[in-house]
């Protein structure tokens, strides 16, 4: 699949994404009292189950002068976009096989719908992060926009292993399982809980080799610790390598099986 030519057709059909991500939200808490606001409820759930078990009930010290929820707050919320949006693209030809069978439909755009939903809650639950630092006494300041560059890394890296995924799931049912399970060992071999300088020095380097270490410590450097990303311009080439040669993975293996798609479902 070519990527520029790709790139363009993904801008033609933006109208229809935007739209498609809208209705997408809307379908998931249709008929729910709290609509939409239970996007919000799950992942606040979330932080504050970890912040009691780890601050109240083991009693973790804070990470140098960082509050604990802070810390992993930070890192958890792009994780959490990330792998949410692994998940249901996973199973998303199939979620809408009725547009797959019953006319012409680009098909290559649903993994997108999903990533823009679910980007439209990641904006709120950084609304509210930011709130959260304020409240502990740390200021907004510039360097925070640098964010927007780890959550772009995050949808890139994201879109090619959605494709590839979704396009797999197609024909192998057991890929959406297999990922579940390995989504959950993804998260705790990712420093999300815990901090880099938990582990032995040795160990450091097989950390930076998951590529989504280079976002969720970027979202932590770029609020918490303040460091400038250009400090990583070694990790940042491996990151953009692994992660553009999965998009055009990803890219070429679900316009090759695309056309069976149909016929599968």
């Amino acid at each position: 699949m070519h990527l520029i030519g790709f790139g363009r057709k993904l801008y033609t059909y933006r109208g229809i994404i935007a739209s498609m991500a809208i209705q997408d939200i809307q379908r998931r808490y249709a008929g729910t009292v709290a609509g939409f606001i239970w996007s919000i409820i799950n992942p606040l759930v979330t932080i504050l189950v970890y912040w009691f078990v780890f601050s109240v009930g083991l009693r973790v010290q804070p990470i140098g002068d960082v509050p604990f929820i802070l810390f992993f707050s930070a890192a958890l919320l792009p994780w959490m976009t990330f792998s949410e949006t692994l998940m249901i693209n996973t199973n998303v030809i199939a979620a809408n096989a009725h547009l797959i069978k019953k006319m012409v439909f680009p098909s290559e755009i649903l993994p997108l719908v999903t990533l823009v939903a679910n980007l439209i809650t990641h904006f709120v639950m950084l609304a509210i992060f930011m709130g959260i630092m304020l409240a502990y006494g740390r200021a907004l300041a510039f360097i925070n926009l640098q964010c927007l560059y780890y959550m772009f890394a995050m949808c890139v890296f994201g879109m090619g292993l959605s494709w590839l995924f979704a396009a797999i799931n197609v024909f192998q049912k057991d890929t959406s399982v297999v990922l579940g399970v390995v989504i959950n060992i993804w998260f705790w071999l990712t420093p999300i809980v815990y901090g880099v300088d938990v582990l032995p020095k040795q160990f450091h380097i097989i950390l930076k080799l998951n590529p989504i270490f280079y976002i969720v410590q970027g979202y932590r450097e770029s609020f918490v610790y303040r460091i400038p990303l250009w400090r990583h311009m070694y990790l940042g080439a491996y990151f953009w390598i692994v992660t553009l040669t999965m998009l055009a993975v990803g890219g070429y293996v679900f316009k090759k099986l695309k056309p069976e798609f149909a016929e599968m479902l």
